[in-house]
């Protein structure tokens, strides 16, 4: 949890104080929460997010309010903390809200909207904390995501996970570039692929990649880090980039020096209107879509180099 003197391992509930203030009071109210203890803050300026941190549409019409919010344990020493806010955000000018959080909420509530998913040829994503009669451990995909990415129910995950069956990875050397959860990678490997490399650069989500990797029993070199950590040896048959379009694009240079002719490779988290874009991309270094399929307003392809 975000408060550095919470080193207990005990469960507590927290505070949620949120200021709602101008977006340029934003800064002076995060130095504040961190003064008072907080290793992080949650924090939202009102504006749209622009691409490359996300290819999420926002409505520009309807910009969130600007909000600083630190999460605050309730305990004896922070008895005083809400009063202490309250004030100097009368002295601001700011409006000031306080809900209680409990640590239930953040490790359990999400897990009873994940259900298992069904794919092609009989696969199932299975949570691990949920009953799977009648799938055999050759189709079940067992799935303890934590804040990694991939679930299988984003649209982009889901189109890819299908694509994957279909395009049979047996035996094929695999590259899952951004693996997330480990989702598209444990795939691959409940389907025989010869060899599977999955790159992850952020630390939370490798955790829970290498976790899901030992869950399902499944042969996997891991790389903490980007394509460039990948040694440049090696070629692969597939690519899997669940990615961003700017991403994809600006790693795609890089990827094809990993990659023979005649690879392919999946291509998704890419927004309908921007498909066009990545298609072009592809075709001016010499290779081309032979698959684009939508679902949700986002493409995934399939390109040949």
């Amino acid at each position: 949890m975000p408060w550095a003197g919470n080193l207990s391992s005990a469960p507590s509930d927290y505070l949620a104080i949120t200021c709602f203030l101008e977006a340029d009071d934003a800064p002076g109210a995060a130095q504040m929460f961190l003064d008072f203890g907080l290793n992080g803050v949650e924090w939202e300026d009102g504006l749209p997010i622009h691409s490359p941190f996300t290819d999420i549409p926002l409505d520009p019409k309807k910009p969130s309010a600007p909000f600083v919010r630190g999460y605050f344990p309730l305990v004896e020493e922070f008895d005083g903390i809400k009063e202490k806010i309250e004030q100097i955000a009368l002295e601001q000018g700011w409006t000031v809200t306080v809900r209680l959080v409990r640590t239930e909420d953040w490790e359990h509530n999400w897990k009873k909207y994940y259900q298992p998913i069904y794919l092609r040829s009989g696969y199932v994503v299975i949570p691990e904390w949920a009953d799977s009669p009648g799938v055999d451990a050759d189709h079940g995909i067992f799935l303890d995501p934590g804040m990694a990415f991939g679930t299988g129910s984003h649209p982009t995950t889901f189109m890819c996970m299908n694509e994957v069956i279909t395009l049979n990875p047996k035996g094929l050397k695999i590259l899952d570039l951004g693996a997330g959860s480990g989702i598209l990678t444990i795939l691959a490997a409940r389907m025989h692929a010869g060899e599977i490399w999955a790159v992850e650069p952020d630390p939370v989500a490798y955790r829970a990649l290498e976790a899901n990797i030992r869950r399902n029993g499944a042969q996997v070199h891991t790389v903490l880090g980007t394509l460039q950590d990948v040694s440049a040896d090696l070629v692969f048959d597939l690519a899997l980039l669940n990615l961003i379009a700017d991403i994809i694009v600006s790693e795609w240079p890089r990827l094809l020096t990993h990659l023979h002719p005649g690879s392919r490779v999946l291509l998704s988290g890419i927004l309908w209107e921007r498909r066009c874009e990545v298609t072009h991309m592809v075709e001016q270094f010499g290779g081309h879509v032979v698959t684009t399929v939508e679902r949700g307003g986002w493409a995934m392809m399939v390109a040949v180099v």
